[in-house]
C-alpha cells in the first residue's frame, strides 16, 4: 500500500486530506517565544489578524526527523511518498531524508519512503500531493507515481507581489539595505518561484502596478506555454476583496481556478511574505 505524506505548506484542507488519505505534517511557527503547530493550535485567520501586532516577526521551523518518522509510521503503509516544500527554501526535505533512513531499518515494520522535492510551495505542492494520492488510489506503482510527479513539477510556476519588504528582510530573503530602502520608497517586490528557486522579476512603486504585473506575468506564461491547465489565486491576509476580484476578472478566461475558492496561505509562508501579498499559481498543459 502506498500513502502520501506532505507538510502544511501544501495548503491542503483537512477535508481534502481526509478524502485522499493524505497525512499533512504541521510545520512550526515561533511567535513571540511560543511555538505553534500550523493548523493545529494556530489557524490561518488568527495568525493574519494578529500578524501586524506581534512584538517580533514570527520565525518558522522545519519538523524534526522524529516527527516525520512518526508520520510515516502512522500511515500504516509499507511505501510512502513524502513530498514537501522546495528544498532550497526549507529544511523539511532534509528532515524527511533522515526519517526515511530511520524507518527503512525497522525489520518487519520497515517502510520504503521516497522523499520528493516539489520545487514549489502552497497550492503547487498541494497539486502534486493530490496527484500522487489519486494515482496511488488507482493502483499505480511507486515508480509510476514518481515519474508523473517529475513531469508535473516542471509545469508549475508561482508569481506574486509582496506588499512590504519588512518580512522578507527579517526572514533573510532580501538584504537589510535593499529592504530598508524599499520600505522607505514603499516598493512592492514581484517574486516568482519556479524549479525550486525564488527570484525577483520586478520592483514597482504602487500596489496597483504590482497587481498589473501579476496579471501580465500570468498572461505571459500562458502565451509561452500554449495556455494553462489550471491556476489558483493565493493571498496572505488582509482586506483584499477588490484586488482579488480584479485579478480574477482579468484572468478568468485563461483557465479554471483550482481550488475554486481563493487560498489564504499558511502562516509558514505568510511569516516570510507578510500581509497583503497576492499571487497566482499556474499549471501549464
Amino acid at each position: 500500500m502506498i500513502k502520501v505524506v506532505t507538510d502544511s505548506t501544501s495548503d491542503i484542507s483537512p477535508d481534502v486530506a481526509a478524502k485522499f488519505g493524505i497525512t499533512v505534517v504541521p510545520m512550526l511557527v515561533n511567535i513571540d517565544g511560543v511555538m505553534h503547530e500550523d493548523g493545529v493550535n494556530l489557524t490561518h485567520e488568527t495568525f493574519y489578524a494578529n500578524l501586524p501586532h506581534y512584538k517580533d516577526v514570527p520565525k518558522t521551523a522545519a519538523n524534526s526527523p522524529g516527527t516525520m518518522a512518526d508520520a510515516y509510521r502512522s500511515t500504516g503503509a509499507d511505501q510512502v511518498i513524502s513530498i514537501h516544500i522546495a528544498r532550497k527554501v526549507s529544511g523539511v526535505c532534509n528532515a524527511a531524508d533522515v526519517a526515511a533512513m530511520d524507518v527503512k531499518d525497522e525489520g518487519d515494520n520497515s517502510i520504503d519512503v521516497r522523499v520528493v522535492d516539489s520545487a514549489t510551495m502552497t497550492v503547487g505542492l498541494g497539486w502534486q500531493a493530490l496527484a500522487a494520492a489519486e494515482l496511488a488510489q488507482r493502483g499505480a506503482t511507486l515508480d509510476e507515481i514518481l515519474r508523473e510527479l517529475e513531469t508535473l513539477r516542471n509545469k508549475i510556476r508561482l508569481v506574486a507581489m509582496a506588499d512590504t519588504l519588512k518580512y522578507l528582510r527579517k526572514g533573510g530573503r532580501v538584504s537589510a539595505l535593499n529592504a530598508t530602502v524599499g520600505e522607505l520608497l514603499q516598493v512592492k517586490l514581484m517574486i516568482e518561484l519556479k524549479d525550486g528557486n525564488i527570484s525577483m522579476f520586478d520592483r514597482v512603486r504602487t500596489r496597483g502596478r504590482g497587481l498589473e504585473r501579476v496579471v501580465d506575468e500570468v498572461r505571459k506564461t500562458a502565451a509561452e506555454s500554449g495556455g494553462l491547465k489550471k491556476m489558483a489565486l493565493i493571498y496572505s491576509g488582509g482586506n483584499m476583496q477588490n484586488d482579488i476580484a480584479m485579478i480574477r476578472s482579468r484572468l478568468s478566461d485563461l483557465a479554471p481556478f483550482d481550488p475554486a475558492d481563493d487560498v489564504l496561505v499558511t502562516p509558514i509562508i505568510g511569516t516570510h511574505f507578510g500581509p497583503l501579498g497576492i499571487g497566482i499559481v499556474m499549471l501549464a498543459p
